[in-house]
């Protein structure tokens, strides 16, 4: 099986050419094969020092049958073009629509206003359009916008007022927007713009490394691109003044799309109009988010596909942005069609426990709801629906949560990812600045100071044999849930992850489709009552709540339904369609969100089934090379699942175990078309249930296993040692399983501290015994009686004695943990935020036999 599904940032300051190489090395030595070269930020980014330590990276990662990826700019987010743009073409700078405004009392003859002096240097004044307030308030009366453009006169506006309270609006065109970071960026919009932000970054890189190109360099990473018309999140439109995205054309799209009152309506952006801002926003929204797909993202993949290698990275989807303005791009399946796999950031906003509501990091207040549900999933089902794409779904993780962060946090957040079909991680990430560099810890080498570097084989071990086993395969989901962007464009809208996570929560998976996919006849297609989306199969397709959704998928939509697809709108029917009235939804079935688990049991759309209600495990389906494997995960880290998980019967199911890398039996059932096989699940456990017949195996030990169970205690000999100094350890004045963070003891050590006990073992060698420390932070491993037994990087802390081990008699054993680098490191911000764990070996330590 391949193993090169990790692709770790690696930041470059400029430093010597032995710390680059060294680094490098590094990475080989923990399983990883790939890297993307980041100036985090290069001093000399784009001359020669940037050229010098380029061909330091490809040489090296050449030596090392390593790839390297190119970050696209010399800072994120990717479109500053290291910035050179108002330097060598500056009429590529980001253009905005925007508006002021003055409000007057009428009647008012003969009076004059001086509009013209709204219009700032570089702006340029577009439009007049006056309307009649409502109730003195911030809406408007729709019937009485008025372009009144023509009413200018060298920059005063003569115009008499009528009766009533009025809003006389300014439109204009500016350079200046709300988000000062990237207000010297390139119009995304813009396709020329776009050119020449290739021109001054890849061109560049390919004019050097062309050669490379195909083989060890393999593509770019582009980083966070956005609209940057205002910061923020919550940006969506007609929310607040904010300055609009705009190009040339954009009018003229929208005038070709139904707007035909351009430019009366275009207060209607801003403001509302008695319902004439819905299919404006809408129509405006629908041609922003088709140009950034077409001429950012879309013309970047074109010319990397074009050059022989490929464009991967994420856009800015936190807390909703994928759908919005501000840190959006308007779509996010528009924005990453033209990539060659769907991306995502998952960068601080994954915490264990932490799946419903929303938590403060100090990065941001992010969403739960989304981040944990809704984000993976939206970015996967980009992946397996878009052929180009392969499946590939890649992710940015690990990065900003400060040092506090080890591999238990990474293990539990790898499972929350590829449980919901992301298969390539982005660690963030790999810093070669000397230590300790303050940029968004951790960093996992940390020039030789984090202490758990020396397992993190273990992790990325684990991490690219799960990503192997759902990649260059099929992901299978019974259900299909409408992506929500166009529908809260214009008015309210549920956002997809509150189905998803109804959904997940009663192990009915899904995949999100969006309405263009819906509405193209040759991607999507309805037989037998089943939808397919080029390979993909559902059986149910799920509609969010929308106040307002176009009328072309409505019409599609009404097809399938007819067809026999069942098609469930959550909650109620649209009020009209965008730009049409009433639509026919006598097709359709209206159910609750609270019934939706419910509805798809009794019509039989479902995959799996558990013998009892447990929202902590989440499934996928996935299938390759004919065979079906069940990929199961328990996100709690309290509670374990033992029961039984009904799955459609076929061939005998075995378990594989990918902490472990081993296969076992399970013991199953198979009546009336079903096989229940049991299920124990431990937190931060996972396991495949694998159908390919295999039973000659033996069998999975649990803690069930083992009925009896004695306590392994005593006089402990406790010694530490830091990473550097390892393994020269220094002896400690305790003899007891303490926490050694407390006040008086170690509250300040990172490092490794180990743990030696003598111990007898008076009863009969048992053919196997499994020996339990309890608790443990956070990084456990086991010698016993000189031997070898295993490292655990998380819970549950079980290591297996096979027969030999424990000797009747006198035993040694020696266990290592290892904490993080937060107890000696508190300067972070990020660590600030969360609850600090203790140092050591707790226990109870203990024999089960």
């Amino acid at each position: 099986m391949t193993h090169d599904y990790i692709t770790p940032l690696f930041w470059q300051h400029g430093e010597a050419e032995e710390v680059l190489r060294e680094e490098i090395q590094r990475m080989k030595s923990v399983g990883i094969q790939s890297f993307v070269a980041e100036p985090r930020p290069h001093p000399d980014y784009l001359s020669d020092g940037w050229w010098r330590d380029m061909a330091i990276l490809v040489d090296e990662a050449k030596k090392n049958d390593m790839k390297v990826w190119i970050f696209d700019d010399g800072n994120y987010p990717s479109g500053w073009a290291n910035g050179l743009i108002p330097e060598k073409c500056p009429e590529h700078l980001k253009v905005y629509l925007a508006e002021n405004h003055i409000d007057v009392t009428g009647p008012r003859n003969g009076a004059y206003f001086l509009a013209g002096r709204w219009i700032g240097e570089g702006e340029e004044l577009l439009y007049v359009v006056a309307a009649q307030r409502k109730d003195r308030g911030m809406d408007i009366i729709g019937e009485t916008l008025t372009d009144i453009t023509d009413h200018m006169h060298n920059g005063r506006l003569y115009w008499d007022v009528p009766e009533g309270e009025w809003r006389i609006f300014i439109i204009k065109q500016t350079h200046t927007g709300e988000e000062a970071h990237t207000s010297s960026y390139i119009n995304p919009l813009s396709r020329e713009a776009v050119r020449a932000y290739i021109d001054i970054i890849h061109e560049e890189h390919y004019k050097r490394f062309g050669s490379e190109f195909g083989k060890t360099i393999q593509g770019f990473f582009t980083d966070e691109p956005r609209f940057g018309n205002t910061t923020g999140y919550d940006r969506a439109i007609g929310r607040s003044r904010m300055p609009l995205p705009y190009c040339d054309g954009v009018l003229q799209l929208m005038q070709e799309k139904g707007i035909e009152k351009i430019p009366q309506l275009l207060p209607c952006l801003w403001y509302n109009a008695g319902g004439a801002e819905v299919d404006v926003r809408y129509v405006y929204m629908d041609v922003v988010s088709g140009l950034f797909a077409k001429n950012f993202t879309g013309q970047l993949g074109d010319w990397c596909r074009a050059h022989q290698v490929k464009l991967i990275g994420h856009l800015v989807e936190e807390n909703g942005a994928h759908a919005r303005l501000g840190y959006g791009a308007g779509h996010y399946f528009r924005a990453v069609e033209g990539m060659d796999a769907a991306g995502l950031d998952i960068v601080c906003n994954l915490y264990p426990e932490q799946t419903s509501g929303s938590y403060y990091t100090g990065f941001n207040f992010f969403d739960s709801d989304f981040s944990h549900w809704g984000l993976s999933k939206m970015a996967s089902s980009a992946a397996c629906l878009d052929p180009k794409k392969k499946g590939v779904t890649i992710c940015e993780t690990f990065g900003a949560y400060g040092w506090n962060e080890g591999l238990k946090v990474m293990k539990w957040i790898t499972d929350v990812l590829t449980v919901r079909g992301v298969n390539h991680m982005v660690p963030h990430a790999f810093s070669p600045q000397e230590f300790p560099d303050p940029d968004c810890p951790p960093h996992f080498y940390a020039r030789g100071e984090n202490p758990q570097f020396r397992h993190f084989d273990v992790w990325s071990s684990y991490a690219n044999d799960v990503c192997g086993r759902i990649t260059d395969g099929l992901h299978k989901a019974p259900v299909a849930v409408l992506y929500h962007a166009e529908a809260e464009w214009g008015g309210e809208a549920m956002p997809f992850e509150k189905v998803v996570k109804v959904l997940m929560q009663r192990q009915i998976d899904s995949d999100v489709v969006s309405a263009d996919m819906l509405v193209d006849e040759e991607i999507s297609k309805v037989e037998n009552g089943v939808l397919g989306v080029h390979a993909q199969q559902y059986r149910a397709l799920v509609v969010p709540y929308a106040q307002y959704l176009p009328a072309p998928l409505l019409a599609s939509l009404k097809k399938m339904a007819e067809a026999g697809l069942k098609v469930w709108f959550i909650r109620d029917f649209p009020q009209r369609a965008y730009l049409y009235g009433a639509v026919d939804c006598s097709a359709f079935e209206k159910v609750t969100l609270e019934k939706l688990p419910e509805k798809a049991a009794q019509a039989g759309i479902v995959d799996i089934k558990l013998s009892d209600y447990n929202p902590d495990i989440c499934y996928i389906h996935y299938e390759k090379e004919g065979t079906d494997s069940y990929f199961l995960v328990n996100q709690s880290t309290r509670h374990t699942f033992d029961g039984w998980v009904e799955l459609p019967a076929g061939k005998a199911i075995h378990l594989y175990d990918p902490m472990r890398h081993r296969s076992y039996r399970a013991e199953q059932s198979s009546a009336n078309g079903k096989t229940r096989v049991q299920l124990y699940l431990q937190p931060y456990e996972s396991l495949f249930l694998v159908a390919d017949g295999q039973q000659e195996l033996p069998a999975r030990c649990t803690p069930k296993d083992f009925p009896k169970q004695r306590a392994v205690d005593g006089v402990w000999r406790i010694s530490s040692a830091t990473s550097k100094e390892y393994p020269a350890f220094t002896e400690q004045p305790y003899q007891e399983l303490v926490n050694l963070a407390e006040p008086n003891k170690l509250p300040e050590f990172a490092g490794i501290v180990r743990y030696e006990l003598s111990f007898e073992w008076d009863a009969a060698k048992p053919a196997q015994a499994l020996l339990d420390l309890g608790n443990v932070y956070e990084c456990a491993t086991v010698t016993l009686n000189g031997e070898e037994v295993g490292t655990c990087i998380c819970p549950p802390y079980q290591f297996v004695l096979e027969p030999g081990l424990l000797k009747k008699g006198n035993n040694q054993l020696v266990v290592e943990v290892v904490n993080t680098l937060v107890k000696s490191h508190e300067e972070c911000s990020f660590d600030w935020y969360f609850p600090q764990e203790p140092t050591g070996l707790l226990g109870p330590v203990s024999l089960r036999y």
